[in-house]
């Protein structure tokens, strides 16, 4: 399940919700790129760009809301979080 899985997930910038968690599942269903910066690194140097319908994890994480992402173009991303698990890296 998806947490914010009937709206869109970024407010401001900053993935919504606060849960804690140390990974996080993020998957970029707009119609084109999405830069995910951690905590207050938003330089364009220090970003991770995901092509549209890519995913990522990101671990080592304490809450959902130390990951920002700015989309290039309109649409949803989703996430989910969870804390440490053997789930394979895609």
């Amino acid at each position: 399940m998806f947490t914010g899985a009937e709206a869109p997930v970024i407010t401001n910038g900053v993935l919504t919700g606060g849960q804690p968690c140390s990974e996080v599942t993020i998957i970029n269903k707009t119609t084109g790129d999405l830069t995910l910066y951690d905590n207050d690194y938003a330089d364009a140097a220090n970003g991770l760009l995901i092509g549209t319908g890519e995913s990522v994890t990101l671990r080592g994480l304490t809450n959902v809301a130390q990951v920002s992402a700015v989309a290039a173009s309109a649409g949803t991303v989703y996430y989910r979080t969870q804390f440490f698990s053997n789930n394979p890296s895609r």
